[in-house]
């Protein structure tokens, strides 16, 4: 199969009028065989997915990240993605992107997390008109808040930053995998309880005080399962193909806590 047939597959199954405005999705590196027979699945591309791709005989990477999400100056091997580029250049591995176009797909990003936590999808939380699908998900909750926080701590692995909503109860959560706190308004306009997402800074919190829960478990601990979920969907559009996992974590956000128990009278600080 050749890399545009395999293009066309994918982009049947995830449109690219689906992704966000200037996503960089689609072709992003050409081999100059042009065929497609293992296709590696990852997260995102780096140094050691570039060399997993080799080891494993794979002609074809399909990531969920872009590599490239800007114009490349130059190949600067100082530099990891003109370094992955220039590696994948020379094996011959062609690279193909799906990002936003997945966590708008009904079965994507945002369903398997709310799956994985035991909630009930509802509906997407925004829609393009005239589409059925859209970015981020309203699901329903039978959990308090507390054991919403510890599921999300159970089932993405790390350490979950949060902020409590106004009661512990919780009918809807809205999720939106990744970095997603420009959505913070249309969530509150749903009147969910909780919002699920990544990235967020600290004066978000402070402006969901009072008004919503929101919870930040980490942006590649909300996407972890994104691999599996498109090996998933495209073994079933593309049989013949073979589909091959990544094995290797990216996360290059490492997580340390203190054994020292420390007691701070924050009132004696000005």
């Amino acid at each position: 199969m050749l890399v545009r047939e395999f293009q066309r597959i994918v982009d049947a199954v995830l449109p690219p009028e689906s992704a966000m405005h200037g996503d960089a999705i689609g072709l992003q590196v050409a081999s100059k065989r042009s065929d497609v027979g293992r296709v590696l699945v990852c997260l995102e591309i780096t140094d050691a997915v570039v060399a997993e791709a080799i080891e494993r005989t794979c002609d074809t990477i399909l990531t969920f990240h872009p590599l490239i999400y800007a114009p490349l100056a130059r190949l600067d091997r100082s530099d990891r993605v003109s370094r992955c580029v220039s590696d994948l250049i020379a094996a011959d591995i062609s690279v193909i992107c799906v990002h936003t176009t997945f966590d708008a797909f009904p079965q994507g990003t945002n369903l398997i997390l709310a799956e994985l936590l035991g909630l009930e999808p509802l509906r997407p939380l925004s829609t393009t008109p005239g589409q059925t699908t859209g970015m981020g998900l309203l699901a329903s909750c039978s959990m308090t808040y507390l054991r919403l926080v510890e599921r999300i701590a159970e089932v993405c692995g790390g350490p979950v930053r949060h902020c409590p909503p106004p009661s512990e109860a919780v009918r809807i959560v809205a999720i939106v995998g990744g970095s997603g706190i420009s959505f913070y308004d249309d969530v509150v306009s749903t009147g969910a309880d909780v919002f699920i997402t990544a990235d967020v800074k600290y004066h978000a919190f402070h402006a969901a005080s009072g008004v919503i829960g929101l919870v930040d478990p980490g942006h590649f601990e909300m996407e972890q399962f994104v691999p599996a979920g498109l090996v998933a969907v495209l073994r079933t559009a593309a049989p013949n193909l073979t589909f091959l996992e990544s094995s290797v974590v990216t996360n290059p956000v490492h997580y340390t806590t203190s054994t020292l128990q420390r007691s701070i009278n924050l009132s004696s600080h000005p």
